[in-house]
């Protein structure tokens, strides 16, 4: 599949040469300076002058609207129409513009993108992940949360209906290349990576090892994905429970509520409980009921549950916990 730049007409043929060409104007002549932060294009005499970010988001409008048929070319054009605006408004220091498009337009290319890749397979969005993976740019490319979300709905369904092994590598090593980038104020991609955890036990990326690492220096994003990693395989997830709560370097003090403070041992037993418990499903991936969806449901095993009473009563923290406690009393 190539792609054309709409700019200069020049063709590649992937997602990414495309994003990353030097593409200047040709009608601008050699006596004009160019601002390179100015986001208004340079419109031929007789034209009305319009923004960029005008068509930009009326191509977009189009195609959400059901005007452009969702092919995989169309779903490329609007994330980077997406990409460019937010890029734009970030540029301009423009923050309620910047938020206004991200909550206007996010969750309906989430659910496009989506149904393109279970129509079409992993292609559809690993060429999208290729062209705005993080290596390729400075920072986070505005599309992160979206990529993010489809990428961890797909991590979900495929677990579920084959092997984990046919989870795509370069989906796996996308959310683990944000992983070792991501900063502790940046919420909502901290939050996309929670679904990681359905990768535990893939044969090629050692995920259940890279959560141990993640908590060293992350310990309150680790939880939630060790929880979807009880979902996904139970028996892993409480071997790498038990590996991180005996390892020195996660057991340090957090501070949990105000001056309330715990160990890290305390926090990751809230995995298991939410996986325990009824009332707690995850809220990631965003926008998505996966479990009613999917028509999931999880138990925990009774020797699961043994090894996880076995590591309170190490702990000491049974003095904290009612005396018939459940396995969801560690609910934090």
């Amino acid at each position: 599949m190539s792609h054309e730049c709409d700019d200069c007409g020049q063709e590649f043929d992937t997602l990414t040469r495309l994003r990353l060409h030097d593409c200047s104007p040709t009608e601008i002549s050699e006596d004009t300076t160019v601002d390179p932060s100015d986001t208004e294009e340079l419109t031929p005499p007789g034209e009305t002058d319009r923004r960029p970010e005008t068509v930009e988001l009326a191509s977009l409008d189009e195609f959400l609207e059901g005007g452009t048929d969702a092919t995989p070319d169309s779903l490329a054009e609007a994330m980077a129409a997406y990409e460019s605006e937010l890029q734009s408004a970030s540029e301009s220091g423009a923050s309620d513009r910047y938020s206004g498009i991200r909550n206007g337009y996010r969750r309906q290319l989430i659910s496009e993108l989506d149904a393109a890749t279970q129509a079409e397979g992993w292609t559809v969005l690993e060429e999208l992940l290729n062209a705005y993976h993080p290596n390729t740019a400075e920072g986070f490319p505005h599309v992160t949360t979206i990529l993010q979300n489809v990428t961890g709905r797909n991590f979900i369904r495929t677990r579920l209906a084959e092997e984990v092994e046919t989870i795509p590598v370069d989906a796996l090593e996308y959310l683990e290349t944000i992983r070792t980038q991501v900063g502790e104020q940046q919420d909502y991609i901290i939050e996309g990576l929670h679904p990681y955890g359905w990768g535990i036990g893939h044969p090629d990326i050692a995920v259940a090892e890279r959560i141990h690492e993640h908590a060293s220096e992350h310990i309150f994003s680790t939880s939630p994905m060790l929880e979807h990693a009880f979902y996904a395989d139970q028996h892993m997830a409480v071997d790498l429970l038990e590996r991180m709560i005996h390892d020195d370097a996660v057991q340090h003090e957090i501070t949990y509520q105000l001056d309330e403070t715990i160990t890290g041992a305390r926090w990751l037993l809230d995995a298991p409980a939410g996986a325990a418990s009824d009332h707690f499903w995850p809220t990631s991936p965003r926008y998505w009921d996966w479990h009613d969806d999917l028509g999931f449901d999880f138990e925990l095993e009774d020797d699961v549950e043994h090894r996880i009473r076995s590591l309170v009563r190490e702990e000491g923290l049974e003095n904290d916990l009612p005396q018939d406690w459940d396995i969801t009393d560690l609910t934090l």
